[in-house]
């Protein structure tokens, strides 16, 4: 009797745990089927289908940490990241929205982009990895890890459009993006325009 209990209680928790396996793939499928929907109705136009956007002006986001695009979603939604084209479509995604996309662009592939310039590209290595210290420019690697792919709090850096990652540290340097660590603005203040094209080239390659 005691054995017979026993079985019965084991298919039991078994049953339950099947079924909140497949309740739980059907609410990933779903989160999926929501997130390709976006993408074909806003994203893709811009980041493309998979995000690995074929214009320097837009960010890759294929394999972008979850995390910090959940952020950077919420923040063109609030307002307090400014885009004239997020603008545009981040104001009425839901956090279920926001959530979908991450996950989705997360999984995504990446690939590396092509550096113009072997010369500056090595001089963006040694930067991304040494800093400057004359100039007080710490190593990007200390934060951004030593093939940049970021953390949850940090962007993946790696393959990223030359163009745009040079955008975004003027940005930093002018303060005019404030959303994000606030060190970035003191680390872009100590670059030159040259060093910054340099680190750019450095990471489109990676």
């Amino acid at each position: 009797m005691a054995k017979a209990f026993a079985w019965l209680k084991l298919r039991v928790v078994f049953a339950v745990a099947l079924a909140t396996v497949k309740l739980a793939h059907g609410d990933e499928a779903e989160e999926m089927r929501r997130a390709e929907e976006l993408v074909s109705a806003r994203c893709f136009l811009c980041h493309g289908a998979a995000g690995e956007s074929s214009s320097p002006l837009y960010p890759k986001i294929a394999g972008q940490n979850a995390e910090y695009i959940i952020k950077q979603l919420r923040n063109f939604k609030s307002g307090e990241r400014q885009s004239n084209d997020m603008r545009k479509v981040a104001p009425d995604l839901s956090e279920s929205d926001i959530k979908a996309l991450a996950t989705f662009f997360s999984r995504q592939n990446t690939s590396p982009g092509k550096s113009a310039f072997p010369e500056m590209r090595a001089i963006g290595e040694k930067i991304y990895t040494n800093g400057n210290p004359a100039t007080g420019v710490p190593p990007c690697m200390k934060c951004h890890g030593e093939k940049a792919n970021g953390s949850a709090n940090l962007p993946r850096i790696a393959g990223q459009h030359t163009l745009y990652i040079e955008t975004q540290l003027v940005l930093f340097e002018e303060r005019r993006r404030t959303n994000d660590n606030a060190q970035m603005q003191e680390v872009a203040n100590k670059m030159s325009p040259d060093e910054m094209r340099a680190v750019a080239e450095y990471l489109s390659g990676l």
